[in-house]
């Protein structure tokens, strides 16, 4: 019998984005696209009539997570036409034994068919049509140094049913960006020797394995579905993934997200380089783009005057521009300064010893700008 899984995770339902940054419009429609990026993968797995829905954590952003946001999820979720939606708690949302303020009030709005794992044990899921155990490790805190992982290898010997699935929340070694170790830090040696046949995984926002589609991996991240940042440089995705009775497994990543963050960072030295990025920007979503973009380089006095214009002709190819142009720099050669001082007077003097020792290109454009404001 082959077991049809949508493997999610990190959709952090009611994040709340920068003021700072975005206007209150773009935070709210930012905020409100991770609810209808649920809406989406739930039709994703419908439409591959996947069996299990499976979120490996941070389905919410924060324990403080509105009631409204709590039930607008749990109703999204009832749409699940499968056969058992499996919630793992992560770090954003974990499980608390008193007074939780998420998962109670979630799982008396919720669905019949929604199995919370809330306990480091093995969930014996032949009650629900399915011949697999699962081994989840909930987090109790947003950080430690620790894994929960620790206890699946003892608890699998005793395992009864074809498959052993493992559900865990937090970083992985050579994967995750967490140097510190505070965010249930786990190995790759130790996920593979554990006796699993299937670990499906959530916290960090990186696609692994990074390909398309598969048959031999067996340790998974969808990333999130709903990209968050700039430091999110992917559209969102979830896996699809069949596994059969003999373990033999195919995998597929599907795109789910609405909005996508670019980070970009172009070095200009003429026209040619201006052209090539008006290009790419014209192959940017007006309606769906966010742009970070650095500018660098030393251009002439024409193209220095025109990157406030450039700046205004390339935000309207995209949603939302932020700019950096700190590194853009005016450039001044002898000859410019020949035209444009006499020689022999102090401006001349500075400005061609300051261009002869090459200094940094910072410092002569200041000194330049300076010279340039007292003329006036």
């Amino acid at each position: 019998m082959t077991t049809k899984i949508l493997h999610t995770a990190d959709l952090h339902l009611g994040m709340r984005f920068a003021s700072g940054r975005y206007t209150p419009q773009l935070q709210e429609s930012l905020s409100k696209a991770r609810f209808e990026t649920l809406n989406t993968l739930i039709k994703v797995a419908n439409k591959q009539q996947s069996d299990l829905l499976v979120i490996a954590g941070d389905l919410f952003d924060s324990p403080k997570v509105s009631r409204g946001d709590i039930l607008r999820g749990a109703t999204l979720l009832k749409d699940f036409e499968g056969r058992l939606i499996l919630i793992l708690p992560g770090n954003h949302d974990y499980i608390q034994k008193s007074d939780d303020p998420i998962w109670p009030n979630f799982l008396n709005n919720v669905g019949q068919n929604v199995l919370l794992l809330s306990e480091p044990k093995p969930y014996d899921l032949r009650p629900h049509g399915f011949d697999l155990t699962v081994y989840p490790a909930p987090c109790i805190s947003r950080h430690s140094k620790t894994n929960v992982v620790g206890w699946v290898s003892e608890s699998i010997k005793d395992k009864q049913t074809a498959l052993g699935v493992g559900i865990a929340h937090g970083s992985l070694e050579r994967l995750s960006p967490d140097f510190n170790k505070d965010y249930y830090p786990m190995s790759q040696t130790e996920l593979q020797t554990a006796g699993i046949d299937l670990w499906l995984m959530g916290h960090t926002h990186i696609r692994y394995p990074d390909e398309e589609e598969g048959t031999q991996a067996r340790i998974f991240f969808p990333s999130t579905p709903e990209p968050d940042g700039f430091d999110c440089r992917h559209p969102g995705y979830v896996w699809s993934i069949e596994i059969d009775e003999n373990k033999s497994m195919h995998y597929e990543s599907i795109q789910t997200g609405i909005y996508q963050f670019f980070d970009l960072e172009k070095q200009i030295k003429n026209e040619g380089d201006i052209e090539k990025i008006k290009n790419e920007f014209r192959g940017m979503n007006a309606e769906k783009h966010l742009v970070k973009l650095k500018l660098k380089g030393r251009i002439h006095n024409e193209l220095y005057d025109e990157r406030e214009s450039l700046l205004g002709e390339l935000a309207k190819s995209v949603l939302y521009l932020e700019s950096d142009t700190s590194e853009l720099f005016l450039q001044i050669t002898p000859n410019d300064i020949d035209r444009e001082f006499t020689s022999g007077s102090f401006p001349h003097r500075l400005l061609t010893t300051l261009a002869e020792k090459n200094p940094d290109p910072l410092l002569l454009q200041t000194a330049y700008d300076l010279i340039q404001e007292a003329k006036k």
